[in-house]
């Protein structure tokens, strides 16, 4: 995960200044995860009928808050805070590392949201 966090904020730099890239780095690895854990829980929703249904307004928003917050605070903790000592660690990999962590992220993006998208509309949770 900071291997990924790194190569985000990577290609960030250039966007914008200051605190900006790796902030967004954690938004769209944050946005990456919640994507998978919701996939997850929707194959676990078919495959062994576990699943919570929340009943008011109330419990639908806390239900989906919850998991979202938990995730956003640990890139923040674990991630952002760290972000100083993640740079110094992979700033010096070769030409052919970047190249390859580039291709990685961008599968990885796609292939989180592509499967959720395609599980989501082949088991949807009804």
């Amino acid at each position: 995960m900071e291997y990924l966090f790194y190569r985000l904020w990577q290609l960030l730099i250039g966007k914008s200044e200051e605190d900006m890239p790796p902030f967004g780095s954690i938004i769209i690895i944050w946005l990456l995860i919640v994507l998978n854990i919701r996939t997850i829980e929707l194959l676990l929703n078919h495959f062994f009928d576990f699943a919570y249904t929340p009943r008011g307004e109330n419990e639908i928003i806390l239900y989906s808050l919850i998991p979202i917050s938990i995730v956003l605070i640990f890139n923040i903790f674990y991630l952002f805070r760290r972000r100083t000592k993640i740079k110094l660690k992979y700033e010096n990999e070769s030409e052919l590392k970047k190249k390859v962590g580039n291709i990685v992220l961008f599968t990885y993006g796609v292939l989180s949201i592509l499967i959720f998208f395609i599980i989501g509309n082949a088991y949807p949770i009804s």
